[in-house]
Order: C-alpha cells, then structure tokens, then sequence
C-alpha cells in the first residue's frame, strides 16, 4: 500500500498553519484539525484537557491485544528570528518542507495521521489495536499532555512509536538519561560596597560552590548504550548594583545522568558541596530545589518492536540502524515509566527550534511506510 504523498502534504500544511507556539500552547487549533481528520476516516476519538484549551485528542482503531501508540505533540517552539519566510504557512522547495513543526513534531503527527488511515482500511483483519496520542505541551514538561494522560490512566499500551528525537532514521533509542533541573540559592547579607566586611556575598559564596560542581565526578557504571553523564551550569543571577554586596545569587544546574545511578547520591553530593562551602566561610547559607526531575530508563534492545522497526528501516532505507540511549528526554519517559515498550526514532537532521526548521519530504514518505509496515507486524 503506497503513501499518498499530495495526502500527507496537505494534512502538514493544514497542522503547520495552526500556530501552537508554547507558550501560551493552544493545542485545540491543532487538535480541530486532527478531529476533523478522525471523523473524516470514521476514527474513533477522545478529547481530553487537563486545561482549557490545552488539548490532548487521542484516536482509535481496533479493539484488540496488544496495543501500539503512536505518540506526538501538538505544541511548538517560538518561532524567533532569521525565517526567511512565514513560519506557520509550509514552504516547498527542493524537496525540502520547512516551516515550525516539520520535525518537531507536526511532520511526524501528519505521517502518523495517513499511517492511521491506512491501517483504519485493513481494521477488520486486525488482532491489536493502534492509539494515536496527539498530546500538548511537550515542549514545557507534558505536566498538561502526555504526563497527565498517563497519571489519570486516560492512555496504556503494550508498545510505543515515539517519533521526537531527529536522527535520520539511523538510529532508535531505547532509553533515554535521567534528568534533574535544580535551582540552588545562595543567601547572604546585603551591604555597602565600600564595606563589604559587614555583609556576606551571595555571589562569592555561588561561586565557590560552582567550582566545587564542575569539578564533580558522578557515580556510575559505562553503559554502552550512552554517552557519559553530563552536567550544565545553564543559568545565574545575582546582585542588584556594582556598589551593593549582593545578599542573594541564583544559579540553575541540568544534570543528565545514567539508570546506574541515583538521584538521591546526587543530591546528596550537591548538599556535601554546600557544607564544604560553609567551612571556609561560616555565614554561607545554600537552598536546593527541584525545578524538573524526570528518571533514567533502558528497555530490552531486542524487544519486538524494536526489532520490527530495525527490519523495517533497513528494508526502506537501506541501513541498519543503531540502538542506543539519548541524552535528551522525550515523552517517551512517563510512558516507558508506565510500563510501555517504547522505542524513539524519527526523520529529520538538526533543524529542530532552528530558524527555517525543515525536512525532507522523501524522509517523511519513508517514515511513514516504516511506522505502517512496524504496525503490521505487531498488530496483525
């Protein structure tokens, strides 16, 4: 069964249109269109929204064991500057789509949409069923979409195609890095600055504890699957004037970690910083919290989605694609966390919350055939 390109072409056209920037998110634009789709090819829906405007609409085809989703987003990124042409109305040249979304994630929503619609024709013959998760607010956390869905048990599954991380098809991950954002406030009393004994400085006291962080070594065991851990200095703030001693400073840290080790040692490490701070000046004063704290995981990499999509990329691309774990977190997590086999892999190559994000209209044919034939092989 061929993809109907002029199909998939004017599905991305009508999704690009609907400016989904997160914020503020509006995601009904997105889920109208996806609705109007749904009724269209006799699709069974639900809407769902933790609030309002922000929706989740969620497809349905067959009734059967086992069950595979097809998880996107709806959001955006701001669009920012240096388009060269309207981010939100798809632009077509040589061979190439671009416009905010055709990688992340509106490209993918409409190839999983025309994958919907081809399975919803052979829906009589099949043993499983499919969900197509067409979920908001990926971009700020899923506290509104994926996360919520899961949590309110509005969304199971057995298996999962999660199509948000651009590699090209090359590659699929089966586990993504552990996640902590951490907001460390350091406090201290505010003075002259021609007197700066009668004050404690806030920011002298971040900085001797940041040098302490970047010098820190994790705990873990090298998994081949990942790269090594990483840690990020991505954020500080402190002062209110060149002659004031600053009684307050802020920093946030992003720390990505691996499943072999515990968050728990992590902060407790963070917390030892502190009191090694404190022992070259007594009046440093730390606060720690938790601004995003998402769990490491990794999946069997040879589990039989991961295996149909291996099959299936290698007979329409022509390559074996690697398993391995990414760094980034996708809403591929609370999934995985609920106990569905998830598997993330897409088309596209780096353009993603870039100016001019585009992608190639060939890789989004030979997704969508490749996520058809791995629903095939599980679902009937």
């Amino acid at each position: 069964m061929d993809v109907n390109e002029g199909e998939l072409l004017s599905v991305l056209r009508d999704l690009t249109e609907q400016d989904t920037t997160n914020p503020p998110g509006n995601e009904y634009l997105v889920s109208n269109v996806v609705k109007k789709f749904f009724l269209k090819n006799k699709i069974r829906f639900k809407i769902y929204e933790k609030k309002k405007n922000r929706t989740n609409i969620i497809g349905y085809i067959g009734r059967g064991k086992p069950t595979l989703i097809l998880a996107v987003h709806s959001d955006v990124v701001p669009a920012g500057d240096g388009w060269n042409s309207n981010p939100f109305k798809m632009v077509m040249k040589s061979g190439k789509l671009y416009g905010r979304g055709m990688v992340d994630n509106k490209g993918q929503m409409a190839c999983c949409l025309i994958c919907a619609k081809m399975i919803k024709s052979l829906e009589k013959q099949m043993k499983g069923s499919m969900v197509i998760a067409c979920v908001a607010d990926e971009e700020r956390g899923s506290e509104l979409g994926l996360k919520y869905l899961v949590r309110e048990k509005k969304i199971s599954g057995d298996y999962a195609i999660v199509p948000d991380i651009e590699n090209g098809m090359k590659r699929i991950a089966v586990g993504e890095k552990g996640l902590l954002f951490l907001k460390i406030i350091s406090l201290g009393r505010q003075a002259h600055g021609s007197t700066p004994e009668l004050g404690v400085n806030a920011i002298d006291n971040m900085l001797d504890f940041l040098n302490e962080f970047r010098r820190y070594k994790y705990r873990y065991r090298s998994d081949i699957l990942f790269t090594p851990p990483t840690k990020s200095i991505g954020y500080i703030n402190g002062g209110v004037a060149a002659n004031v001693v600053p009684g307050k400073c802020e920093a946030r840290l992003d720390i990505r970690y691996l499943p072999s080790t515990r968050k728990e040692d992590i902060l407790k490490d963070i917390r030892n910083m502190f009191v090694g701070v404190k022992k070259k000046n007594n009046n440093a004063s730390f606060r720690i919290e938790i601004m995003d704290d998402q769990k490491p995981f990794i999946l069997d990499r040879n589990n039989v989605l991961t295996k149909s999509l291996v099959k299936n990329i290698r007979n329409v691309c022509g390559w074996t694609p690697e398993i391995y774990g990414t760094s980034g977190t996708t809403v591929a997590k609370p999934l995985a966390e609920s106990g569905v086999m998830t598997a993330v892999f897409s088309p596209g190559e780096g353009k993603a919350h870039a100016a001019n994000e585009c992608v190639k209209i060939s890789e989004l044919v030979d997704f969508t055939k490749i996520i058809r034939m791995t629903a095939e092989d599980i679902l009937f």
